[in-house]
C-alpha cells in the first residue's frame, strides 16, 4: 500500500510537499521533481525556507505556521500570488502561474503541513483566464475572511478553555459598565478562584490540570444566564459579569448556586479529584463605577475568602482596604 501511495504521489499532476513544524521536508513529490529539476533525494530532510526562499516573506509565513499551529486551510490564487516553485530552465519569472493550496495534517501527536501547487501558466483563453481569475479571487477573499473570523476568536478567547481571555473580559467589562451606565441598571462583577488547584497540579501534573480547568470552566458557564459572561484571566482565576441585576443580593444567589457546582467530584482520567471555588463580589454602582476597580475590590473580596478557610463568598467592604 505505501508504494502504491507513493506511485500516485508521484504521478498526480501536481506539485505536493509536506513540511514538519520545523518546516523540514518530508514529502517532495515527482511532479516537482520534474517541475524543479530537484530530486527528492536532494531535498527531504532540509527546510522549505532553504529550497523556496519566496515562503521568508511573512504573509507566507504566516500562513505555515497557522496551518501547522492553528489547523487553518489558505488558497491563494496565482491572479495575486503569481508562482512559488520556478521550474529548472525558468526563464521570466513573471511568465509563470501557479496556485498554492495549505492544509494541516495530523500524525499521533505531530501536525504538518500539505502544499498543493497547480500551474496555472498555460491556461487556454482568454474568457477561461478571466473565469478562473474570478474564481479564484472570489475563493481566496472568501478564505481570508474566514481566516480573519478565525484569527479574532483565537486573539480573544483562552486556547485551553475557549473562554473569553483578559483581553476580550476587559471588553466586555467596559461594555457593561457603559450600558449600565446609559440604562441606570445594576450589575455584579465576580472574581473566581480554585481552592488547592496548585496541588492538583503538583500531584498528577499539567495534563490533568488542564482537563480539571476546562471542566472548571463548563462548570461556571453551565450556572449563569445566557446574558451573563464568564471569562479566564489567567491560571485559575476566573471572572464573571452578572449584568441587569434586579437587586444587588442576586448576586449571592448566584455565587450560592456556583459553590455547590464544585459539591461535586471532579472524574478525570479515573482519578477522583475534589475542588471548591472562593468568589469575591464587587457591585455596579454600589462600589464602584470604574472597571479597574471594580476588578480590583472583587479581587479583594475573593482574597479575604482565600483568609477565612476558603470555599465561600463574600461581597467587597471598603474596610478591606486595611487587609489589602
Amino acid at each position: 500500500m505505501d508504494n502504491l501511495i507513493v506511485q500516485a504521489l508521484n504521478k498526480t499532476k501536481m506539485g505536493i510537499l509536506i513540511v514538519d513544524r520545523q518546516l523540514k521536508i518530508i514529502v517532495w513529490n515527482g511532479w516537482l521533481e520534474r517541475f524543479t529539476g530537484l530530486a527528492s533525494e536532494d531535498v527531504l530532510g532540509k527546510n522549505l525556507l532553504e529550497i523556496c526562499p519566496r515562503f521568508k516573506i511573512k504573509m507566507y509565513m504566516d500562513i505555515l505556521q497557522n496551518a501547522l499551529y492553528h489547523g487553518q486551510s489558505r488558497f491563494c490564487s496565482s491572479a495575486l500570488h503569481k508562482t512559488f516553485f520556478l521550474p529548472k530552465d525558468a526563464g521570466e519569472e513573471s511568465l509563470y502561474r501557479q496556485n498554492l493550496h495549505v492544509e494541516p495534517l495530523y500524525d499521533n501527536d505531530h501536525s504538518y503541513a500539505m502544499l498543493q501547487v497547480s500551474d496555472t501558466t498555460n491556461t487556454s483563453t482568454r474568457v477561461y483566464k478571466l473565469k478562473n481569475l474570478i474564481k479564484e479571487l472570489e475563493s481566496e477573499y472568501t478564505e481570508i475572511k474566514k481566516a480573519e473570523k478565525i484569527s479574532k476568536h483565537l486573539s480573544l478567547h483562552d486556547s485551553l478553555t475557549d473562554l473569553p481571555n483578559r483581553l476580550a473580559f476587559k471588553d466586555r467589562l467596559a461594555w457593561s459598565v457603559s450600558n449600565a451606565l446609559r440604562n441606570e441598571s445594576r450589575f455584579a462583577l465576580m472574581f473566581v478562584d480554585t481552592d488547592g488547584f496548585k496541588k492538583v497540579n503538583d500531584t498528577y501534573g499539567h495534563e490533568i490540570g488542564d482537563l480539571v480547568l476546562q471542566e472548571v470552566a463548563e462548570r461556571l458557564k453551565g450556572r449563569i444566564r445566557s446574558t451573563d459572561s464568564v471569562a479566564r484571566l489567567g491560571g485559575d482565576e476566573f471572572c464573571i459579569i452578572l449584568n441587569h441585576l434586579k437587586q444587588d443580593e442576586d448576586a449571592s444567589t448566584v455565587a450560592a448556586n456556583l459553590l455547590n457546582a464544585f459539591d461535586l467530584p471532579f472524574h478525570v482520567n479515573s482519578i477522583e479529584i475534589n475542588l471548591s471555588v472562593s468568589i469575591g463580589i464587587s457591585l455596579f454602582p454600589l462600589h464602584a463605577q470604574d472597571p479597574s476597580e471594580l476588578l480590583k475590590f472583587a479581587d479583594m473580596a475573593m482574597y479575604r475568602i482565600k483568609k477565612n478557610g476558603k470555599r465561600g463568598f463574600s461581597f467587597y467592604d471598603p474596610e478591606m482596604e486595611q487587609l489589602w
